[in-house]
């Protein structure tokens, strides 16, 4: 059985064109697995080794995929390149976060970038600079979101902070959920308030109140 997706992931999706929402919820899937993966395990070598796992199974090019459902979706899909790229940058900056030592300001930038190529991966527009910057931005508020160690999530809502995100604007990122998710942790940063992993009604009311008018 698969693992649900958390909120606001599943709002998300249903608001992706009805073509595109298997590719967005596999995406979206993906990314779940290795935050799980590297938030969830006690030893970080374990973590290491699944993270690999995942990361060699989802970009190889010839062999057949492991009989496991998402990775059969997967090669279903018939990634390109850059999806693959994408892949790898995931993994590689959550494999950042098994570091015992603590994030510098150059360290969460990385695995901004890193993380936050999904955005580029769930739209298929590698190298769009609006889209890059948005996802960094997410990728760093949703860690704090999710990371059970709360002095590391400090550390990535701080980073988030110090993106640049003037000229940023949600409403004009496409495809839509990407830039619903992007208004999301924007709210959060501009007004200081650390999330704490619960999808509050508050929330679920803005993202509503975005759905209808953007």
């Amino acid at each position: 059985m698969e693992t649900p997706l958390p909120y606001p992931i599943p709002l998300l999706i249903a608001h992706a064109p009805k073509a595109e929402r298997n590719w967005h919820r596999l995406c979206w899937r993906i990314d779940d697995i290795m935050v799980r993966t590297a938030l969830g395990a006690r030893e970080g070598a374990v973590a290491a080794i699944r993270l690999a796992w995942w990361e060699e199974a989802l970009t190889a090019v010839d062999a057949p995929p492991p009989a496991d459902p998402l990775l059969i979706q997967w090669r279903a899909c018939d990634p390109d390149a850059d999806a693959r790229a994408a892949v790898e940058a995931i993994a590689g900056a959550w494999r950042m976060l098994l570091d015992p030592a603590p994030m510098s300001a150059a360290d969460w930038q990385a695995f901004a970038e890193g993380r936050g190529a999904l955005f580029a991966m769930i739209a298929r527009q590698a190298g769009n600079e609006a889209l890059a910057r948005a996802g960094a931005v997410w990728a760093l508020w949703d860690a704090a979101r999710r990371d059970p160690n709360r002095q590391r999530a400090q550390g990535a809502f701080t980073a988030a902070g110090a993106q640049e995100v003037a000229g940023l604007r949600p409403a004009t990122i496409r495809p839509k959920p990407l830039g619903l998710a992007t208004a999301m942790a924007l709210d959060d940063i501009k007004a200081g308030c650390l999330p704490d992993g619960r999808f509050t009604p508050g929330q679920y009311l803005r993202l509503l109140r975005r759905t209808l008018f953007s």
